[in-house]
């Protein structure tokens, strides 16, 4: 089974995926992917860092080096599924994976203020920053997503299950996944 969660940021994404992937024993790949691309690749993991969900039409005008990043990093998302289980958050593994009959993908919202809550806690911003932090990062996921796919970042059209965790907590949207999961299968 591969899973893969898209995710708005402060959406508790990370927190979901990790404790999603522990209860049910599987790998669990969110930046450790953009490190596996790079020793795979022999390409330098600053590089990827970089790269990392964002998207520049003036960068990508001028040079392919994104797209070769990109390309990089899909394979590698291709090849981590076919050693077994495993659990993707973002970098578009949901499209890049989109072929497989194992393949479930969830993309999780929350409320603006449950948001802008998280990330003022976690980075010590005001209410103003940490809600154009959020935008900013929003904007910047759905660019690359849209760019590298030519479909639209959390349409839910695209996703077997959306949830909104500001409704069904860190726990209850794992519990959620878990039963989809069992429903699917």
């Amino acid at each position: 089974m591969i899973i893969t969660i898209g995710r708005q940021l402060a959406a508790g994404g990370r927190e979901v995926g990790k404790k999603l992937a522990e209860q049910l024993g599987m790998r669990y790949f969110d930046k450790e992917l953009l490190l596996e691309s790079a020793r795979r690749s022999g390409i330098a993991d600053e590089l990827f860092l970089r790269a990392d969900e964002h998207y520049n039409l003036f960068t990508l005008a001028l040079s392919t080096d994104s797209q070769k990043l990109f390309q990089f990093q899909s394979d590698t998302i291709r090849q981590l599924a076919e050693e077994g289980n495993c659990l993707f958050l973002g970098r578009a593994a949901d499209y890049i994976l989109r072929d497989r009959s194992d393949l479930f993908s969830v993309f999780l919202t929350a409320d603006m203020e449950s948001r802008i809550r998280r990330v003022m806690q976690k980075d010590g911003l005001t209410a103003e920053q940490a809600q154009a932090f959020i935008e900013k990062t929003d904007r910047r996921r759905a660019d690359y997503y849209n760019f590298y796919t030519g479909k639209h970042w959390g349409d839910s059209n695209g996703y077997d299950l959306c949830l909104n965790t500001s409704r069904f907590g860190i726990e209850g949207t794992v519990r959620v996944i878990v039963e989809g999961l069992e429903v699917r299968c």
